[in-house]
């Protein structure tokens, strides 16, 4: 009965510890309140120093990065489950007015004579919810190829670090924001482990620009070099915007024309003995036809020096690689109607020979009555 007793008892205190066991709490785990942020990184244009910037938008995208566990020299690195955004660069006419000389440090690592750059902000946003700890998350950015004529594109991936960190009250903020080319893993203490100095502030993009060019000689015995011809300058495949113009006594002394939507342009101009009209700044791949009414003119044309064509229409121009001129020549030549002088001259010849005889006679009389 008594061991009964003592092991009815021992059953009892074993459940009384494990009771009170369950009873001790846990240590609870710490809650973050979730944070966002934005940040920006920069887009340059680069154009010659001659042209205006054109109307071009440039877009991108932004993903998520790849999750990479730690290890023993490397920290974590974190992948949101919430979509970030990114806006655009949209450059136009109007920031010509606002362009820095040479080239963007971040391009080159120097000015160089003859370019210039506009610049503009691209803002990334992460909503409320996107960080839910401490840590090291990544993003990958991409420049969507837009396809413009002339624009060099940058197909090269950026990679942006978020650095959130949490103070004493467990309250989270981004410390940080960097921008790298390369997916780059970060050391436990905190540094890149390749090329830890190397950052990006962004992309840079250029637009590959050309000029054309178009001129006026009148030649010819009966060429009047005060007389005005109508020349119409057709452009396609070019980017939207507003190109300087250069021009020399042409009607008018237009300053500039303006490229359509649908990157086409059609103008007339009137241009006259050493008239010359250069659209300055059109993108590579932009394609130019220029002809003239000649009226009673015999009109050729040279095209970058070559060999002298008949006609008054260029045909098409493509700006592929090199500027590209169109000299015009208009001549008009009028025939001497040498019948006309070949009737007249036996009159005029015996009138001369009965002039000079009549002299004679004269002055024999004369001579005889002196000497009576």
């Amino acid at each position: 009965m008594k061991t009964r007793f003592s092991k009815l008892m021992a059953i009892v205190m074993v459940f009384a510890l494990i009771v009170a066991f369950a009873a001790i709490p846990a240590s609870a785990a710490t809650t973050y309140t979730p944070i966002g942020g934005t940040t920006t990184i920069t887009k340059n244009l680069v154009v010659d120093e001659d042209a205006n910037i054109p109307d071009i938008t440039f877009a991108y995208t932004i993903t998520r990065g790849t999750a990479a566990a730690a290890t023993a020299n490397t920290i974590e690195i974190l992948a949101s489950d919430v979509t970030a955004s990114i806006g655009n660069a949209a450059f136009s006419n109007t920031d010509t007015a606002s362009t820095h000389a040479g080239l963007p440090t971040d391009a080159q690592g120097s000015t160089t004579a003859g370019k210039k750059y506009a610049q503009k902000s691209v803002t990334v946003t992460f909503p409320a919810n996107s960080f839910t700890k401490p840590g090291v998350y990544r993003y990958v950015i991409n420049e969507t190829d837009g396809q413009k004529p002339g624009v060099t594109y940058d197909t090269t991936p950026r990679y942006l670090d978020v650095f959130v960190v949490a103070n004493a009250n467990d309250e989270l903020s981004v410390d940080s924001y960097v921008l790298r080319n390369s997916a780059t893993t970060i050391g436990t203490d905190g540094a890149y482990t390749s090329d830890p100095d190397v950052k990006s502030s962004g992309y840079t993009n250029s637009v590959t620009q050309y000029d054309f060019d178009f001129s006026k000689t009148i030649t010819g015995n009966q060429g009047d070099k005060n007389k005005r011809f109508t020349f119409t300058l057709n452009i396609t495949n070019a980017n939207p915007g507003t190109y300087p113009v250069e021009a020399t006594d042409v009607t008018g002394n237009p300053t500039t024309i303006t490229i359509g939507t649908d990157g086409t342009y059609t103008g007339t101009f009137d241009l006259t003995d050493g008239s010359d009209f250069k659209v300055l700044g059109l993108n590579a791949g932009a394609v130019c036809t220029v002809s003239e009414d000649a009226q009673d003119y015999t009109a050729s044309y040279v095209v970058d020096n070559g060999s002298t064509v008949t006609g008054n229409n260029s045909g098409q121009i493509a700006l592929t690689d090199a500027n590209h001129s169109v000299a015009f020549t208009n001549e008009r030549d009028g025939i001497i109607p040498t019948g006309v002088l070949l009737t007249v001259a036996p009159f005029a010849i015996g009138l001369l020979l009965f002039g000079a005889l009549a002299i004679f006679f004269i002055a024999r009389k004369k001579k005889r009555a002196e000497e009576e």
